[in-house]
This record gives structure tokens, sequence and C-alpha cells, in this order.
């Protein structure tokens, strides 16, 4: 199992126990939800799921393909991005919806979240040219 595969295995269990410590706060104090139940869901679907799945298919999808992965650097770059991005999606979304008003929240707010798809249109692009070449 490849370096990257391991590193996105590691984030999506690190996600999933965030998630679920999250969610346990959520049900200890219900009257947080409003705030923190985004910062719940996207923990777990673009941190615990999707974080998996990238995993699984930088493993499986080169070997259903019969070809190496198109770039491992660029799969690098998607597994520091996708994370930056998404710890930083967690921190500021309690703050993007305390202070909605303040610009520089916003601001960074959405700096986070473009890390995050900037990283998974690598993760798209990494992957078709892998399973999509032209031999």
């Amino acid at each position: 199992m490849g370096r990257v595969t391991q590193f996105f295995i590691i984030a999506s269990l690190f996600y999933l126990c965030l998630g679920v410590t999250i969610g346990v706060l959520l049900a200890i104090l219900p009257g947080a939800i409003g705030g923190f139940l985004p910062m719940h869901a996207h923990t777990n679907l673009l941190g615990w799921v999707s974080m998996m799945i990238f995993a699984v298919a930088y493993h499986v999808l080169p070997r259903f393909s019969g070809r190496p992965l198109y770039s491992n650097r660029l799969a690098d770059m998607h597994l520091i991005l996708s994370n930056i991005g998404l710890i930083g999606l967690i921190i500021t979304w309690p703050l993007s919806r305390l202070y909605l008003t303040t610009f520089a929240v916003r601001t960074i707010f959405t700096v986070f979240a473009l890390f995050y798809a900037v990283a998974s249109y690598m993760f798209v692009y990494n992957i078709y040219k892998t399973v999509f070449a032209r031999e």
C-alpha cells in the first residue's frame, strides 16, 4: 500500500473520531446544533468519507486500470491541500456562523473552501489521467 493511501486512511480515521466527538457534544449540548451541525457534517462527509474514498481510489484504480498512478506529486499535493482546507473549514465554520458580517472571517473561510476544491480537482485530474491514459 502506498504512502499517500496510508496517509489518507490515517486522515480519514482522525476525521471519523473528530466527527463522532462533535456529534456527542451536539447530543450533550443541543442548543449548539445550529452553529456546529455544518461543522459536524463536513467533518464526517469531507473528512471521514471522502478521505477514505480518496485512499481506496488511489490504491485500487491504478491496479484496475493496469497503469501506475499518473502523478505521485499531484497525489501528495492533494493530500496536503485537502487536509489544510478541511481543517481550516472545521476551525473557521463556527466563526463564520457567529460573525457572518465580518469580511475577514468569510474570506478566510472561503480560502479554505477553495483549498479543498482545488485539491479535489487535482484528484479528479490525477485519476482521470491514470485510468484513461492513452497507451
